[in-house]
């Protein structure tokens, strides 16, 4: 549409993680945004929320390369800013001081902080932060160093992923759920849509000031840590995350139309969601298109989305037993049926004025909890939430 204002994502070639060209990119992508001051306050706290995930060697290409955190926490820090690097890891890994020491050690975080001055949190610490505007979800678990910082830069790194076909800065603010509670939340939302949903909620409760983007080696295949890299040769900069992915997804030669988060995006009419929304600016290397990268192999093809897995089943399941569900307190209920106009799964019903909920079809948004004027819905966990809390240290 003639004079829609277009997100802007900028683009700077990179060709190694060589300490010196790793800046100067990150610089260049930046300076072509308007430099660092426009996205962050000097003297300001700032959160690097890099992709963490499993902590592992940078050549894996499965975390965010230390040389890119290094180069934002310098700038940073040039800005007079103090700097902390924080993550919360997956694959159901205890969310503990120790193996967060042990986890940026291996992804080589540790050095960028004891190089640049930057805090490395081990705060295991984290708040339940209500989002009323949440389509999905109306309140998140926080961790501190995201609530204590006056701004959030996202480093992502691009992969492929074996069950979002595509992961980036829109999914890398996953990582600010502590510990156990991401499996939860993907029992809660196993659908991919409603799954996309629940994060472009999260995106918009946290709502981060600046996205970088490791594209320098992306991963292809089977990830989000099972593929193998692939050489791109770009940072690219941008304040949106959806139009910083949709770029990415298309110098990657992944298909736009099947990625559940620029899918979710579209359908909300969230800026920077289609190509006419993204202009590009910089000097973009050679994008992969029509040689792009392997895609995952549970990826069926256009419009066929993607096949189950194994692991995911299993992530399922138990994210399931663990997450709390909602429970009816009927001597409280005022009869409004606020609860069932809300259910975004439709598996809240009345009878007789009272709701009913059908467990199999609740993918505990809670959203009947967060509308309910009375109190008469409870959240509720059970004996396993309560016995692993315990046992992993969460309480």
């Amino acid at each position: 549409m003639a004079g829609t204002v277009k997100e802007v994502v900028s683009c700077a070639e990179c060709r190694s993680y060589n300490r010196g060209e790793v800046e100067a990119a990150v610089r260049k992508a930046l300076d072509a945004l308007g430099g660092i001051s426009s996205f962050i306050r000097p003297g300001s706290r700032v959160l690097l929320k890099p992709n963490l995930l499993q902590g592992l060697p940078p050549e894996r290409c499965v975390t965010t390369h230390p040389e890119v955190v290094r180069a934002v926490s310098r700038i940073c820090r040039d800005l007079g800013c103090r700097v902390t690097i924080a993550d919360s890891p997956g694959g159901g890994i205890r969310y503990t001081p120790a193996n967060l020491r042990r986890l940026y050690a291996a992804a080589g975080y540790d050095a960028v902080a004891r190089d640049t001055g930057a805090e490395l949190s081990t705060t295991t610490g984290y708040r339940i932060v209500p989002h009323p505007a949440g389509r999905m979800a109306k309140s998140f678990p926080v961790i501190t160093p995201a609530l204590e910082a006056d701004h959030i830069i996202v480093i992502s790194k691009a992969k492929t992923h074996l069950w979002t076909l595509y992961s980036g800065s829109v999914k890398n603010l996953f990582g600010i759920l502590p510990g156990l509670e991401k499996p939860m939340h993907h029992a809660r939302f196993q659908d991919p849509d409603h799954f996309a949903g629940m994060i472009l909620d999260l995106n918009d409760l946290v709502r981060p000031s600046l996205q970088i983007m490791d594209a320098v080696m992306v991963m292809e295949g089977d990830g989000p840590s099972s593929g193998t890299p692939r050489f791109l040769g770009a940072i690219l900069a941008g304040r949106n995350a959806t139009a910083v992915d949709l770029t990415t997804c298309r110098m990657m030669g992944i298909p736009i139309a099947d990625v559940s988060t620029l899918k979710a995006a579209r359908e909300r009419g969230l800026p920077g969601s289609g190509p006419d929304q993204v202009s590009v600016i910089g000097n973009a290397p050679e994008a992969l298109q029509g040689h792009g990268v392997r895609l995952p192999s549970t990826y069926q093809g256009p419009g066929r989305g993607m096949q189950p897995n194994l692991l995911l089943a299993l992530l399922h399941r138990f994210g399931g037993v663990y997450a709390p569900y909602p429970t009816i307190l009927p001597d409280r209920c005022m009869h409004c049926g606020r609860c069932a106009l809300i259910c975004p799964a439709g598996a809240l019903t009345l009878e007789d004025g009272i709701p009913h909920i059908r467990r199999e079809g609740c993918i505990r948004c809670y959203c009947c909890h967060e509308i309910c004027p009375a109190g008469s819905i409870a959240i509720r966990p059970g004996p396993v939430r309560r016995l692993v809390t315990r046992i992993s240290g969460l309480s």
